[in-house]
């Protein structure tokens, strides 16, 4: 996903790290108290998670979550069980947007144990698996690798583990076959089980986010793709291999689970070569299909049919528009590049690029100077007039034939902008129309919303929310963290749009629980959350505890207060305090002395569990430190408001002074999170713990969006206690030359020809 929430600024080889320390996010989103209907509440339910991108559960009710860093939890009995279930971290690509962002559970999973993960591939593992030169600690990022797809098998009582051995690859067994990866986002997405069995996976473009990428982009690592064969020349075309049908990118594939062939009723299906791209494509023209769900009900159980179901798909847009498209058959064409949402894009649409893999039948170097035709002349807008014209370029006369795959875009049945309109698909006559919801004459009636990173949620089955929530989708926006309804008929056309949840954090992850409740991952908290009804359960009461001293010299006397918990039934509470030191308390708000032997810091964790009359209990923990204080932190490198050069990457230093007046140097532990900020969204990099190490910078500003870094040190003593330090590097962009850009209102048609252009969107870095 290429957008996380942005924090507002204030006026290569690297190590592989192995943290100790598990530390949230901390990115603030846009966000407040949460915003629930009446008789909803919203509670965090598990935490002490790393990037958590997803959950599932298996017939059983355990739930599994996977976290970005190639790491899958198991949930049983209200806690997070000590063992992972699958750990393949040496070989993910954690960095930037990238990581582990799809698994799945096999529909006979409690009988065949199979299991299903999609991840980028971290490129040392790629290039040097199974070498000398292999080394586990050792990773490769910012560089060309590939997106997998690998099949485990759990084993042993309960299939609480995964057996190593079992990994088969169904899909990128070798930097050739993979899909393509050539820059800092737009990777893996969602991986589903069709209602006929066949196993379904998204992927985005894998071109750059920053600008119109239509091959060989400044930035991304085409080059060093096409020498490792990890892309054809025909696939430099950036963006546009969204485009291409024999190619993995931008696309949702369709393929056997057992083998990773491609099915035959694919629309694209070869039956010479089954594990082609294009005999594995689905549906093709997206840019970063992070996440999917299937529609229940809907497919047909026979593989043969082509029928797998209705998927609903967020497509994360760029600079515009966001997308929810509905997939309910094959060969769909949902536009990207040439269309964002509803709309064409212009910049792609005065890209003219060459579809090397389509040659043009008319081409003589003489009539006709067009050798293969163009990515635009293969894509019309959605219209209902027949028969489709798609002309040849070098004479309208004749239409390109039919074998030459040629498409008609497929609208999304709603987009939203970035800012605040939201629109539905609409007809005027023939032609391709749309609606603000909020508009009276609206055929799908709704608020006016925008987002800023669409997440595909979850059609929902659940009994415990009243009548009017059941049997609808909900559908998220990860920056703007709202979750919303949408009400669709049996046809998959928009019926209604409602605001549901706001505020709500940053939204990776939407599905129904075991327990007939919504359930998310707010990703800045580094916790599954559920929003669940109130009136048709008793809800656990919601701990909170406050402190007016968290460090300090022997004795220590601390005043906390416990008062401010609720019930959101709004039932009295009962109050028990743990200190730590073998001390208790049932006032709500007590206050208590902690002592501990001279010179020696000393850490108790106190925690506080509240109790209604049913029964239900809160528990929440705070520390307090007694005989310390926390480490002093200043970055010396980089310098806070440094520059950093626009269009090269700079290998960082990361550097800083830090003293602690209880430990030494081999008693503080250290985690660096470099963040580049873009627009409204950031890429967090994994935590670094080494003391001094360095980040690498890629050169990105200057191109009318914005965009900075922020380095952030943390770090933590033996006994508990954190201090941080932040420094802020933005591009500098006093030696770029102003930029111009030009729209026009048409790109072709007979003459003579009037044409309307704009160079409003010119600027000055």
């Amino acid at each position: 996903m290429d957008h996380l929430p942005k924090l507002p600024p204030r006026a290569g080889l690297l190590p592989r790290v192995a943290g100790w320390l598990v530390i949230a996010l901390l990115l603030p989103v846009i966000a407040g108290a949460q915003n629930v209907p009446s008789g909803f509440v919203d509670q965090s339910m598990i935490t002490g998670l790393v990037n958590p991108v997803g959950f599932t559960h298996d017939a059983n009710g355990r739930m599994y979550i996977w976290e970005k860093r190639g790491t899958v939890r198991l949930y049983e009995g209200g806690a997070l069980l000590p063992t992972l279930f699958l750990d393949i971290s040496d070989e993910v690509g954690n960095w930037r947007d990238h990581g582990m962002l799809g698994f799945a559970l096999d529909p006979d999973f409690l009988n065949n144990g199979h299991c299903y993960v999609l991840y980028a591939v971290d490129r040392h593992h790629l290039m040097n698996h199974g070498t000398p030169q292999y080394d586990p600690n050792t990773n490769e990022y910012f560089a060309a690798t590939i997106m997998r797809i690998a099949r485990f098998t759990a084993t042993g009582p309960g299939l609480s583990i995964t057996d190593p051995g079992s990994r088969t690859v169904l899909l990128g067994e070798t930097a050739q076959t993979g899909v393509p990866l050539l820059h800092e986002s737009h990777s893996t997405g969602q991986l589903v089980f069709g209602t006929d069995g066949t196993l379904l996976a998204a992927f985005g473009d894998g071109a750059s986010y920053s600008l119109v990428d239509a091959g060989s982009a400044n930035g991304t690592y085409w080059a060093q793709a096409l020498a490792d064969g990890i892309i054809r020349p025909a696939e430099n075309v950036g963006a546009f291999r969204s485009q291409l049908v024999n190619c993995f990118n931008g696309k949702v594939v369709r393929m056997d689970p057992a083998t990773g062939d491609g099915v035959p009723s694919n629309p694209f299906y070869d039956a010479d070569d089954p594990r082609s791209p294009r005999s594995r494509v689905w549906a093709m023209g997206l840019r970063n299909p992070y996440r999917m769900t299937l529609r229940p009900g809907t497919g047909s159980t026979d593989p043969s049919l082509g029928d797998p179901g209705s998927l609903y798909i967020g497509d994360v847009g760029w600079s515009t528009w966001e997308d929810l498209h509905v997939c309910n058959e094959g060969g769909l064409n949902f536009g990207w590049p040439l269309f964002e949402g509803m709309d064409p894009h212009t910049g792609y649409w005065n890209a003219v690029t060459a579809n090397l893999d389509a040659p043009n039948p008319l081409y003589d170097g003489v009539n006709c100077t067009i050798p293969h035709y163009r990515f635009q002349d293969l894509l019309i807008q959605e219209t209902q007039v027949h028969p489709k014209p798609f002309p040849n370029p070098c004479d309208a006369n004749y239409q390109i034939p039919q074998w030459t795959p040629r498409f008609m875009h497929t609208r999304p049945p709603i987009d939203f902008r970035h800012g605040n309109q939201s629109r539905c698909a609409a007809w005027n006559g023939t032609t391709a129309v749309s609606y603000d919801l909020d508009d009276p004459a609206s055929p799908v009636p709704g608020p006016r919303f925008g987002g800023w990173a669409s997440i595909a949620g979850t059609w929902f089955q659940g009994d415990q929310f009243p009548q009017g929530y059941q049997n609808v989708y909900f559908h998220a926006d990860y920056p703007g963290g709202w979750i919303r309804k949408f009400e669709f008929d049996p046809a998959d056309q928009a019926v209604s749009v409602s605001d549901f949840a706001s505020a709500l954090g940053a939204i990776v992850y939407v599905g129904e629980g075991t327990d007939g409740a919504l359930w998310y991952i707010a990703y800045n908290q580094n916790a599954v959350r559920r929003i669940v009804y109130a009136n048709t359960v008793d809800l656990d009461p919601v701990a909170a505890a406050t402190q007016d001293v968290v460090f300090g010299p022997s004795p220590l006397e601390v005043q906390f207060t416990g008062s401010g918990s609720t019930d959101p039934e709004g039932q009295a509470l009962s109050y028990l305090w743990d200190f730590g030191d073998g001390n208790t308390s049932t006032d709500a708000d007590p206050m208590h002395t902690f002592t501990a032997a001279p010179a020696t810091p000393t850490t108790h964790t106190v925690q506080l569990t509240v109790t209604d009359p049913g029964g239900n209990t809160g528990s929440v923990q705070l520390i307090v430190s007694v005989n310390n204080s926390p480490p002093q932190v200043t970055i010396d490198a980089p310098v806070d408001g440094a520059s950093y050069p626009v269009g090269v990457t700079t290998n960082v230093p990361l550097q800083a002074t830090v003293t602690d007046a209880e430990h030494g140097p081999g008693q503080l532990a250290y985690a660096w999170r470099t963040v580049l900020h873009h627009n409204t969204h950031v890429h967090p990099e994994p935590i670094d713990n080494d003391p001094v190490t360095n980040a690498l910078i890629t050169g990105e500003g200057c191109d009318g969006e914005e965009f900075s870094y922020e380095v952030r040190l943390t770090v933590t003593d033996a006994a508990g206690l954190s201090a941080s330090d932040t420094a802020w590097l933005f591009p500098d962009c006093s030696a770029i030359a102003p930029v111009a850009f030009m729209t026009s209102d048409k790109t072709s048609g007979e003459g003579p020809l009037q044409v309307a252009f704009d160079a409003g969107l010119s600027f000055d870095p």
